[in-house]
């Protein structure tokens, strides 16, 4: 069995799609570094419906520098400051990793044959540091992630990328948690089994795992 799991929203308990979820990392942004979090989040980010045209878009299919695009927005925003010290701050703050899916990744090492992998949107930078500075290194056999691929996981070809890399055919269908459910569905499409995750129950009551935990 291959399982893959989501980063923000299911490993990080930080961003979810669902707002009811969310536990935003930049909340202290304006206090703590002098950054407008509204106008930062448009700037970067992109505005509901224009995010594809953001720098961060850019960032996390491959084909900007994190950096770089950051050295041109946070003038706009405020802050005078040094790049790496925003992006530490950034990346320290957005790092609240979810201990009880933690938990359940080391009962299945343990009691299971599964390679388990990371399957992420993520920029370079952030998917060095949560590979080597988090530990993710530890407790997974492998990260994937948008940037290294060049597709957004809001795009099929990520999921196939990941098929040919791994040489998954149809009669492997790994199993997949996400939080957002139109990824969970779109996995499926490249013969994943998707899963919305809402909470650690989601992976502790999957058919396919429940017999783990009596």
């Amino acid at each position: 069995m291959k399982i893959f799991f989501d980063v923000d929203g299911v490993l990080i308990d930080g961003w979810h799609a669902n707002p009811a979820l969310r536990k935003p990392w930049d909340i202290d942004i304006e206090t703590d570094l002098g950054v407008d979090r509204e106008r930062f989040r448009d700037l970067f980010f992109g505005a509901l419906g224009a995010r594809n045209a953001s720098p961060m878009f850019a960032c996390v299919t491959g084909r900007r520098d994190l950096k770089e695009a950051l050295a041109e927005v946070l003038p706009q925003v405020g802050y005078a400051g040094d790049v790496d010290r925003f992006v530490r701050y950034w990346f320290e703050k957005d790092s609240n990793r979810n201990a009880e899916v933690f938990r359940l990744v080391a009962d299945i090492r343990q009691n299971t044959a599964a390679k388990i992998y990371v399957a992420t949107g993520q920029e370079h930078h952030r998917a060095g540091y949560l590979w080597n500075t988090l530990g993710f290194s530890r407790h997974f056999d492998g990260i994937f992630y948008s940037a290294a691929i060049g597709h957004p996981k809001k795009d099929v070809r990520f999921f196939e990328a990941i098929n040919r890399t791994l040489a998954i055919d149809a009669s492997v269908q790994p199993l997949f948690f996400d939080d957002q459910p139109e990824i969970a569905s779109l996995a499926q499409t490249a013969g994943w089994e998707g899963v919305a995750f809402s909470s650690a129950d989601d992976i502790r009551r999957h058919p396919r795992l429940a017999h783990l935990w009596p």
